[in-house]
């Protein structure tokens, strides 16, 4: 195809196609907005978004024949996007996803994620290297090279189920390139189809020897030896995943999860930082990091670690501050471990307008049992809080064991014991 050829099939897609740009930064936004003007396109066909949400309704409601998106946006990520648009469309009738970025890591990671990003921009641009850009990329939209032209065949298999014909076709595909990633992904989930796994796992690991942050292949491994139960190899690719590519919810709770499996503890503080990174973060996910963050802390104090332990204590504090179950989590296992003085501490955590709360009232009576010396007055504390209706293990096995020294009647004591019993 000549330069002549390429120029008149983009001219035309901009006629026809209309086009999506979405970037946080409104200047930026409106800067790509003009040099996309500027090269052709109707004004009236060009359409922004700043948010993740937002972009997809456009797209739902638009013909766009070209997105341009931003690495991170409102909301998630241009991965995110793309996944939803890939998810939506026939791949015949996908449009032209273009990623925007100016950090050359992000780059690699675009590369890395072959087919889910046809091409890639690099901050500062200028209208010269976007029109080179985007003409060599819809005319290779257009026309295509063998090797796509087979993989796509293959995919069609896969999709109507012909998995033989897919691996034949795969396979010829494989041949024409000379890093056949993409390739060998399909070729990997062929075989995942018809249960083949051993041939699923070497096509995948395959994809890999080419290209070893393959995106589609590491995903294809993690799902396999999920469903393998092969969480420790799960877990090693899943982590490499988390390091390179941006992350959504759903995934990083399922990370979480099989760090506490696998007993990762040493990753959590790791977990915190990209927590903390996130524009958006659901209440799941807060709680799966929070009960990841207890057990890891809880793992460091048995383990004779705490100064460890009570750093990530901290973590779940701050970030689990509308949990405040996780508080009296983290005081009753250090009232176990007698760190009386360190448990008073995250007493403190506890929001305002919780303090009537059985949360705050029975790890309140922890403290204060472990703290005086009288046990009338540990015995008063302890019923006040008993007879609101509060249970706890702590608390019913404390009454029991002072009441007994107290003598108080058996009645009342069989009571506490019957509703421990509860617990157990």
């Amino acid at each position: 195809m000549t330069a002549t050829e390429r120029k008149e099939i983009f001219k035309k897609f901009l006629e026809e196609n209309e086009v999506l740009i979405i970037d946080r930064n409104t200047s930026s936004r409106n800067r790509l907005l003009k040099i996309i003007f500027d090269l052709g396109a109707k004004r009236n066909m060009i359409h922004t978004a700043g948010h993740l949400e937002e972009a997809v309704e456009i797209f739902n409601t638009r013909p766009v024949g070209i997105v341009l998106s931003e690495y991170v946006i409102g909301g998630g990520s241009g991965f995110d996007l793309f996944k939803m648009i890939r998810a939506q469309k026939d791949f015949e009738k996908l449009p032209c996803l273009i990623l925007v970025t100016s950090n050359m890591s992000q780059t690699v990671v675009a590369k890395a994620a072959e087919e889910d990003v046809d091409s890639f921009i690099i901050k500062p641009y200028t209208i010269q290297s976007i029109h080179e850009n985007l003409i060599a990329t819809i005319a290779f939209k257009h026309n295509p090279p063998e090797y796509i032209k087979k993989v796509d065949e293959g995919k069609r298999f896969i999709i109507d189920a012909k998995f033989d014909d897919a691996i034949r076709v795969l396979k010829e595909a494989r041949d024409l390139n000379e890093k056949p990633s993409l390739a060998m992904f399909y070729l990997g989930q062929a075989n995942y189809f018809k249960k083949i796994y051993v041939g699923a796992e070497s096509s995948y690991e395959a994809g890999l020897n080419y290209n070893d942050l393959h995106f589609k292949c590491l995903m294809g491994l993690y799902d396999l030896y999920r469903d393998e139960k092969k969480f420790e190899e799960a877990y090693f690719i899943v982590r490499k995943i988390l390091e390179y590519f941006p992350t959504n919810t759903e995934r990083f709770s399922q990370i979480i999860r099989l760090a506490i499996l696998t007993r990762h503890f040493e990753d959590f503080s790791k977990f915190y930082d990209v927590y903390k990174e996130l524009e958006e973060r659901d209440s799941e996910l807060t709680k799966v990091l929070g009960a990841g963050l207890f057990v890891a802390g809880k793992y460091y104090l048995t383990s004779g670690h705490p100064d460890k332990a009570l750093t990530h204590f901290e973590k779940v504090a701050v970030s689990c501050f509308e949990f405040p179950q996780y508080i009296r989590s983290i005081i009753t296992i250090l009232v176990e471990y007698q760190m009386v003085d360190e448990a008073h501490k995250f007493l403190r955590r506890f929001p305002s307008g919780t303090m009537d709360s059985e949360d705050f009232r029975v790890s309140s009576f922890m403290i204060t049992s472990n703290q005086i010396k009288d046990k009338d007055q540990i015995i008063k504390l302890g019923l006040e809080i008993y007879n609101l209706g509060f249970k706890d293990k702590y608390l019913f096995t404390t009454l029991i064991e002072l009441m007994k020294e107290k003598g108080y009647s058996s009645e009342t004591i069989e009571d506490i014991e019957d509703k421990l019993k509860t617990l157990s």
